[in-house]
């Protein structure tokens, strides 16, 4: 490869000076959840799949940091470690299943957007005859 073309690429190393890497999972929680609870819970989902999944990087203690009050949810990034890059991909598939049945078990939302619409008398007599007179 031309050292110009090199030079001018974006260069992505998932495997140097070793293959461990480090897998976020963003997620969110109802605004009536008790943070503490959810820390707790995460981690010690976390901290199984972290002894048990095949691909996980043995000794990594995973992290969770909540960072944003977003529209529907508190919002956190939780970091798990792999023993290489596709085994990342494997990591994440799983917590991301494991951690929606245990916060159902443990009655954790995870909310999702709603919009509230008002309508004027005007908009639902215009909706009414269209839906009348297609």
């Amino acid at each position: 490869m031309p050292n110009a073309k090199l030079a001018g690429s974006v260069i992505t190393n998932f495997s140097l000076p070793k293959d461990e890497l480090a897998v976020t999972v963003d997620v969110g929680v109802d605004y009536s959840s008790a943070l503490d609870q959810v820390e707790r819970v995460t981690l010690e989902v976390a901290r199984q799949l972290m002894i048990y999944a095949d691909g996980a990087a043995s000794g990594f203690e995973p992290r969770v940091r909540y960072h944003t009050f977003g529209d529907s949810s508190i919002n956190f990034t939780v970091w798990l470690g792999a023993r290489d890059f596709p085994s990342g991909l494997t990591i994440k598939h799983e917590f991301i299943k494991r951690l929606h049945d245990r916060y159902r078990s443990e009655d954790i939302s995870l909310p999702f957007p709603t919009r509230r619409l008002e309508l004027t008398a005007g908009t639902i007599l215009k909706l009414r005859e269209i839906m009348l007179h297609p």
